[in-house]
């Protein structure tokens, strides 16, 4: 990718997640991306933070506070000018994910193809039981079939502008429910990552009743280089048998996750 300046963005407001989350997810991007790249987290509160993270100040006025968490509106400040204009590739990750493989082909993919890259959100059970190797053969009907879930963003800023230079409140809240509708639909060759790229931690846990003995969510997954958090649990949630059962209606898991705990200890430094 040559003399191209990169940048890693994430975001925390508020108190749902400390400085602890920002700086893990730092020292893991440091583990898993050997392009030279910028780490920036937009933030109303530095404190606490690792001397390496660039901080850029939280400031979303477009929307009244109350509905900020409405779809997670505020996540649109990846995309302002004043943020990532002199970058020419930008990765966008959730505080709350963990890092589990190679972040570089993630770079590379964007900047051969430009546009945006979200991870894959299917939005039905048949398209969401068709083997990743599938979706590898025909890119273009994944991403035809799909929404895209803004956990993972991978984008050409000077592309994007738009997405926040041109974001109304008043009225793209209700017309696209949530931000993750609005990039999607409104992004400039909006495409996603290959499925097998970014997963659910949730979709590691197979449906009742095969969950009650095959538990594949207990090691560390080989493909994904990215796990993600669908709300809860959180990954400090699986360090001890304590939590019980979790997950969803129809995926139900039980306790602790080892390869989850060995993760926290070894970025929580």
């Amino acid at each position: 990718m040559g003399n191209k300046k990169v940048c890693v963005i994430c975001m925390k407001w508020g108190e749902l997640y400390g400085p602890e989350y920002v700086n893990r997810l730092y020292r893991a991007v440091q583990d898993h991306l050997a392009l030279t790249h910028d780490f920036i987290c937009i933030t109303d509160n530095f404190e606490g933070l690792e001397p390496g993270i660039t901080c850029q100040a939280f400031d979303f006025s477009q929307l009244d506070r109350p509905l900020w968490t409405h779809g997670k509106w505020p996540k649109l400040q990846m995309f302002e000018r004043s943020i990532v204009e002199n970058y020419d590739a930008a990765l966008f990750l959730d505080v709350d994910l963990l890092v589990t493989g190679d972040l570089d082909p993630l770079f590379q993919l964007v900047m051969d193809r430009g546009g945006l890259f979200l991870m894959p959100k299917f939005r039905g059970l048949i398209w969401r039981m068709i083997p990743a190797a599938f979706w590898d053969l025909f890119p273009w009907f994944m991403s035809q079939v799909t929404r895209g879930n803004s956990s993972v963003v991978g984008f050409i800023p000077s592309q994007q502008f738009h997405l926040f230079d041109e974001f109304d409140g008043q009225r793209h809240l209700p017309e696209y429910e949530n931000d993750q509708n609005y990039i999607s639909d409104l992004a400039f060759k909006r495409r996603c990552f290959p499925k097998n790229w970014c997963i659910g931690l949730i979709h590691l846990v197979p449906y009742w009743p095969l969950g009650r003995v095959y538990k594949p969510y207990k090691k560390k997954p080989k493909r994904p280089k990215i796990v993600i958090f669908n709300g809860r649990p959180n990954p400090d949630e699986l360090v001890t048998d304590e939590i019980g059962s979790w997950g969803a209606r129809r995926r139900r898991a039980y306790g602790s996750v080892q390869w989850v705990a060995d993760y926290l200890e070894k970025y929580d430094k």
